[in-house]
């Protein structure tokens, strides 16, 4: 049943992590991109994160995961503000 578990929560975070690149190549603009590849990367890589703790079941691999996640789930929204203004100010020259 474990198996099972971690199956289905490497596998989802596998598929969002895909469905995000395919959005990275689809859309046309910078906010789009952006938007796609924060949201769908920082899901899949919690989901990914996660099966894996579960895999190792060990403290260490636990808190490893915890500030992984916390570290994306803390820079992924500041990265995507940083480029999002920088994409607004140079538009604003054109």
């Amino acid at each position: 049943m474990k198996e099972i578990i971690i199956s289905i929560l490497l596998l989802t975070g596998s598929l969002f992590i895909l469905i995000a690149a395919i959005g990275l190549l689809r859309f046309r603009d910078v906010l789009s991109r952006m938007h796609a590849t924060t949201k769908a990367t920082s899901f899949g890589l919690l989901l990914i994160v996660t099966g894996v703790a579960l895999y190792f079941l060990t403290v260490a691999v636990f808190v490893k995961a915890v500030l992984v996640v916390l570290f994306i789930y803390l820079t992924a929204p500041l990265a995507a503000h940083s480029i999002s203004k920088t994409t607004h100010k140079s538009s604003k020259r054109d």
